[in-house]
């Protein structure tokens, strides 16, 4: 004879037993996912956001060149000894469960060589030691402190691409006849498509319409002087290489007729 209460005793003891079968199922897959992360090597890293420091270089610092375990990965540590390399200013780093590790950082740009103290300028006006980098402008002379100063300023204001357009900057300050100083605040630009480009710090962001503005001469196969200082209303005095030597002939000429003349008077 079968008691009252027995079957309900059946149920509640499977349930019982099915929980714990869960259970156990769950911590083994738990336990087993952390021993394999635990024994889980670095197997590929993924450089992100890095446009002048080396790939090589912040792995480097990251220490993850030999691909360790991820448990013996320090992330912090590795965010502070990226972080010390010159141009990264923040560090970011994910690792998934397959061993993928995404570095990400942030750069501030390069923006020229100053050849005076042989160092790189940032865009935060911070020098930093001749590494060899490539592909940025030079300023080839002295420059006055508060020139300098506001030449990096301005230049965080054009467009980055501009920017590596330029090959040599010369600080060229405009001066009377008497030698007197006129303008402080003007340079000469030697531009990679072979141009000269004349522009002074107020005007610098003018620098941003350069290439449309020259395309719109309609003068690519002409090469000279673009006034980009002396803007007004999308207008800019251009003179091209060769009516220059043809002033430059036209002035020798008429200098040596002068001198013949006084001369003959003589």
């Amino acid at each position: 004879m079968v008691k009252k209460g027995q079957p309900k005793k059946k149920k509640r003891l499977k349930l019982r037993v099915n929980v714990v079968l869960k259970l156990l199922l769950f911590i083994g897959i738990v336990s087993a996912l952390i021993t394999y992360s635990l024994n889980l090597r670095i197997k590929n890293i993924y450089i992100v956001g890095n446009n002048t420091t080396k790939d090589v270089e912040i792995i480097e610092m990251a220490g993850i060149k030999d691909y360790p375990l991820v448990k013996n990965l320090k992330v912090k540590k590795i965010k502070n000894n990226i972080n010390s390399l010159p141009l990264i200013t923040n560090t970011k780093i994910s690792i998934n469960p397959f061993g993928k590790i995404t570095i990400k950082v942030e750069e501030t740009n390069i923006l020229f060589f100053y050849k005076y103290n042989n160092k790189y300028i940032t865009a935060s006006n911070e020098s930093i030691e001749d590494k060899n980098y490539y592909g940025y402008p030079t300023l080839i002379n002295f420059t006055p402190d508060t020139i300098f100063d506001k030449l990096v300023i301005g230049l965080t204001k054009v467009d980055y691409d501009i920017i590596r357009m330029i090959n040599e900057i010369e600080y060229t300050p405009y001066k009377s006849s008497e030698g007197n100083i006129i303008d402080d605040e003007l340079f000469t630009l030697k531009m990679n498509d072979g141009n000269t480009v004349m522009i002074d710090i107020v005007n610098i962001k003018n620098l941003n319409k350069y290439e449309t503005i020259y395309a719109s001469l309609g003068m690519d196969q002409n090469k000279g002087i673009v006034y980009l200082d002396t803007i007004i209303d999308e207008r800019l005095l251009f003179t091209s290489y060769d009516t220059i030597k043809e002033e430059t002939e036209i002035n020798e000429e008429e200098k040596e007729n002068k001198e013949e003349q006084t001369e003959q008077q003589v």
